[in-house]
């Protein structure tokens, strides 16, 4: 898990994580933060949809700009238990719903498939017969690769989008660009 705090004033997306996380510490309270969040998404660029219900906010990219890659950014504004004057923003940048709920079916899928197959082949094998459902784990393992590179080339085309998310972040917390 990624967690910056307001001093080190960063919101990353690390290149090794599909849907990283981040967490700041502000200097707002809830309320505070809450209501200038209100403000912002009232005057937001039209490539940004936004919702704020209670102290969740969900950040889409809208418009023509939307590709089946497009990132979504999800966080929520908490208060500070030891410091109630401060207020914490936690989250995750990553694929909208559905794309994610896609990987997660295919990853499981292939996985749970391919293991009971190779277990098939391998009790066949050790009883002395020849199997070509040795082949499963392989070819699973193929398609689970293919999957994760076909996940990183949409991070990629996503990525200037996801610049755009996190600035409307900064922008609310009143950070310099990292």
């Amino acid at each position: 898990m990624l967690i910056f705090l307001v001093k080190t004033t960063k919101i990353d997306s690390s290149i090794t994580h599909i849907r990283p996380r981040f967490k700041l510490i502000v200097p707002y309270s809830q309320e505070e933060m809450l209501e200038r969040l209100r403000s912002l998404l009232e005057s937001a660029p039209k490539n940004i949809n936004g919702k704020l219900i209670d102290n969740h906010i969900v950040l889409n990219i809208a418009g023509n700009d939307v590709h089946y890659w497009s990132p979504q950014l999800n966080f929520r504004v908490e208060k500070h238990e030891q410091d109630p004057s401060h207020s914490v923003i936690s989250g995750l940048i990553g694929p909208r719903p559905a794309v994610w709920t896609l990987f997660m079916f295919i990853y499981f899928s292939v996985g749970i498939v391919g293991f009971f197959i190779s277990s098939f082949g391998l009790s066949k094998w050790l009883l002395g017969e020849y199997s070509h459902l040795l082949l499963a784990f392989p070819i699973a393992v193929l398609f689970m690769l293919t999957a994760y590179l076909t996940g990183r080339y949409g991070k990629k085309l996503a990525k200037d989008q996801i610049v755009i998310l996190k600035q409307f972040v900064r922008d609310a917390v009143n950070l310099e660009k990292d």
